[in-house]
């Protein structure tokens, strides 16, 4: 089951189109784009179009119910360079010829025990996929990072990977059911005891960071991590489960 929230999915798919319409950025993406976990595809196929790039874009979705589904939709409306393929990303990322992978991958702390639930699971601290996508050797990478999901060590796991934040962009998210569910609540309770969650009463923060790795030429300016931690780590108070 794919995962589609209206607000986070539309935030995201900003961030992509963000990203696509760069043109400092352009000789990273010119090359092509993967995308980690397409899910509905629609975040992507709205991004894609509106960008109006020619850049080639491919989703990788392993569920084999939401690649049908976002397969027939990208057939049906996509714009013909957004492309989406059944399979693991990271089996194909060892190889791949883009210098770029986008995602908004799962970063809940713990498996929502609700029927139906799509796989929201980030491992114990909620950023084991998002350290992996950062582990490959893409030179450009746009993620979603949540403030719930130890978004400081993910920052210093970027940094430990030779990658400079180039841009930043972070709205609220509402916790919805998936969060409240009792197994993830108490998780995201037990990290933000241990200082790796932030978030207020009704919500927590999303960000989608831009992180560039390149030696061979110049970077583009660079945005401050320093600033992008206080802003994720603001909603430090605990709050009573």
């Amino acid at each position: 089951m794919a995962f589609y929230d209206p607000v986070e999915s539309s935030f995201y798919s900003w961030c992509v189109e963000r990203l696509l319409s760069c043109a400092q950025l352009s000789p990273y993406t010119a090359a092509g784009v993967a995308e980690l976990g397409a899910g509905t595809g629609i975040p992507l196929l709205e991004a894609v179009g509106r960008s109006e790039t020619s850049a080639r874009v491919r989703g990788f979705e392993r569920d084999p119910d939401a690649f049908r589904s976002a397969r027939r939709l990208t057939e049906l409306k996509g714009p013909v360079n957004y492309t989406v393929q059944f399979g693991d990303f990271f089996r194909y990322a060892s190889g791949a010829t883009e210098r770029c992978a986008v995602a908004n991958p799962p970063y809940l702390p713990g498996q929502p025990r609700r029927p139906g639930a799509p796989d929201l699971y980030g491992g114990a601290r909620g950023a084991e996929v998002t350290r992996r996508l950062l582990g490959c050797s893409f030179d450009l990478v746009m993620v979603m990072v949540a403030s719930i999901s130890d978004p400081l060590g993910v920052l210093a796991e970027a940094t430990r990977r030779g990658y400079r934040l180039v841009d930043w962009v972070t709205r609220p998210i509402r916790f919805g059911p998936y969060c409240r569910d009792p197994e993830v609540w108490r998780r995201i309770q037990s990290l933000a005891a241990a200082g790796q969650a932030f978030f207020h009463q009704e919500g927590y923060l999303l960000a989608g960071v831009t992180w560039i790795r390149d030696h061979s030429r110049a970077y583009p300016p660079g945005r401050d991590s320093v600033v992008l931690a206080q802003v994720l780590s603001a909603g430090a108070v605990a709050v009573p489960a």
